[in-house]
């Protein structure tokens, strides 16, 4: 994992020093990650910027995210907000209402719930042009947490009191992009 992080890092770099120097970014554009395998949460960001500074996003979410207690099962819609601060670095902030079919391992039985999650993300992106078409790399730090969590067995209600299982903070995200 390390590796291929370290390959989508040297390849932005590479590409954005051959990026035109005021590359016009098209008001649309879709992005998702090659990393979605590895974390078992697969997103597809479609954004419209309305201008230099704004974009905004959304777009399908699946996760299937295994735990001690069961695995979750949920698919929902993005809802975001890209704020650039130059032309490239940017933070973001995430809203993923979900609807999640959790199974509890222990008990072998299923609990169906309405979530809600939210993710902060800084990051940068690397321009370039890849056949004639604006494409980006795209690489975020993530933070995230639970703001509702509805129906849940108890064990999993435990499980997410613990430190680590509260929050989200994974190693930065990659998503490769076009701009249309």
């Amino acid at each position: 994992m390390i590796r291929m992080m370290v390959l989508f890092i040297l390849f932005g770099v590479y590409a954005s020093l051959y990026t035109q120097e005021n590359l016009q970014k098209p008001a649309n554009a879709i992005e998702i990650s090659p990393l979605s395998p590895l974390m078992n949460i697969y997103a597809v960001h479609l954004s419209h910027m309305t201008d230099s500074k704004n974009e905004f996003i959304t777009g399908p979410v699946y996760m299937k995210i295994k735990y001690d207690c069961g695995h979750t099962d949920a698919g929902g819609i993005i809802l975001g907000y890209r704020r650039y601060f130059s032309e490239n670095i940017h933070a973001e902030y995430q809203i993923w209402p979900i609807y999640d079919n959790f199974y509890e391992s222990n008990e072998q039985k299923r609990y169906k719930s309405f979530d809600v999650w939210n993710e902060f993300r800084v990051g940068y992106l690397y321009d370039f042009q890849l056949l004639n078409q604006n494409a980006y790399v795209n690489i975020q730090w993530p933070f995230g947490f639970a703001l509702y969590a509805g129906n849940k067995p108890d064990s999993f209600i435990e499980m997410s009191k613990k430190g680590d299982n509260r929050f989200f903070y994974y190693p930065p995200l990659i998503f490769i992009g076009v701009r249309y």
